[in-house]
């Protein structure tokens, strides 16, 4: 059986790097109200750690076969036993074992760190050299890692609108967008970045056209694709909402936009395949970017981030190949739900945000609606 937990909080974890690191107030909500999410990724016979087992029922309406447990379930668990949190961190390993999980159930502190260190976005920089290299050619300017202030303000000056990024971060945090590279509050953040992580990488601002993934999974020293996600971010590169829809159907429409798509895709599973699976087992996203070039054929980013945990791209690909739905998905406001908004988490008096399908066809709204 395999334990699934909904901790969103991993990147800010990972930035602080601390055992007993406490997720903020906005972290815990998201975590709180969304915590069944892992349902719909979880197959028949796999269990959700949450904090109430009485949604068990709620579970059971949307016809899932997954187990809840709590907390206290944890110390009487069989040796066959895995875990598979949103992400791996030290703060998750350490939970884990104060909610009495035994410690060879767990990564080791070593594979911990080594993920981590994975996770930084220098290993953006290594796929982007791989890919490179594979194809003959470089798709796109790489990102650089600075050091300092006078080299980020030189950066964002040469660069109007570049994205500053501190090198563990993630769903739009700690991401700067270098609109005026001598505001106060630009250097104050930027400094900021370099003195808690030690640096920062720098890249380019593209026109964007299209954000997607491909999602993929590390095993035996292997990472193989689990599917395709095209999504939406606002201007702070923040995840707004993502299509559902069929793998198929979302690879055609990557290839009809950029037709040499799967010589980029077995670039990047290449250096993933090199560069991550060696050292890691599970899931992880490659978020990649088509840009316009002025009238130009649409350009291609092959790395704008590596996320290595699980995504919300996994669970758009998890929504449209194992239950057959299709639409769009989005975390919204619970007050600002909307009659053709289907919610994939329970709404209760005093739950704040909610994650739903907006179904675009009859069938997926007849099927939804009558859950």
């Amino acid at each position: 059986m395999t334990i699934y937990y909904f901790n969103p909080d991993n990147d800010l974890a990972l930035a602080s790097g601390e055992a007993h690191y406490t997720a903020p107030p906005r972290a815990e909500q998201l975590r709180r109200d969304l915590q069944l999410l892992p349902c719909w990724l979880a197959g028949p016979g796999n269990a959700v750690l949450c904090d109430d087992v009485t949604q068990q029922t709620w579970v059971e309406a949307q016809g899932l076969r997954v187990t809840l447990i709590d907390r206290r379930q944890l110390a009487d668990l069989p040796d066959d036993v895995t875990f598979r949190p949103w992400g791996w961190s030290a703060a998750m390993q350490w939970r884990l074992m104060h909610w009495g999980v035994n410690q060879t159930l767990l990564p080791t502190p070593g594979q911990i760190r080594q993920w981590r260190q994975l996770s930084h976005r220098q290993t953006t920089i290594a796929i982007h050299n791989h890919v490179s290299q594979v194809l003959g050619t470089k798709l796109c300017p790489s990102p650089v890692e600075l050091t300092t202030l006078e080299q980020v303000t030189a950066f964002a000056t040469a660069h109007t609108g570049c994205y500053i990024k501190a090198p563990w971060s993630g769903s739009g945090r700690g991401i700067l967008r270098a609109i005026d590279p001598h505001a106060t509050d630009f250097v104050q953040r930027a400094a900021g970045a370099l003195r808690r992580q030690g640096s920062v990488l720098c890249e380019q601002a593209y026109d964007r056209a299209t954000d997607f993934a491909v999602e993929m999974e590390c095993a035996h020293n292997r990472a193989t694709v689990r599917g395709y996600s095209v999504f939406e971010s606002d201007f702070h590169s923040q995840y707004a909402g993502g299509v559902v829809a069929g793998r198929d159907v979302l690879r055609q429409a990557i290839t009809s936009a950029f037709p040499d798509f799967d010589a980029v895709e077995q670039a990047v599973l290449q250096a993933v395949t090199s560069i991550v699976a060696p050292h890691y087992e599970g899931a992880l996203g490659v978020d990649m970017l088509l840009f316009r070039q002025g009238g130009r054929p649409l350009g291609l980013n092959p790395c704008v981030e590596l996320n290595l945990r699980t995504t919300m791209g996994h669970l758009t690909v998890a929504l449209a190949d194992r239950h057959h739905l299709s639409g769009r998905f989005a975390i919204k406001s619970a007050a600002l739900l909307r009659a053709d908004d289907i919610p994939l988490t329970p709404v209760a008096a005093d739950t704040v945000l909610v994650a739903v399908l907006t179904a675009r066809d009859e069938h997926a709204h007849r099927v939804l609606s009558s859950w």
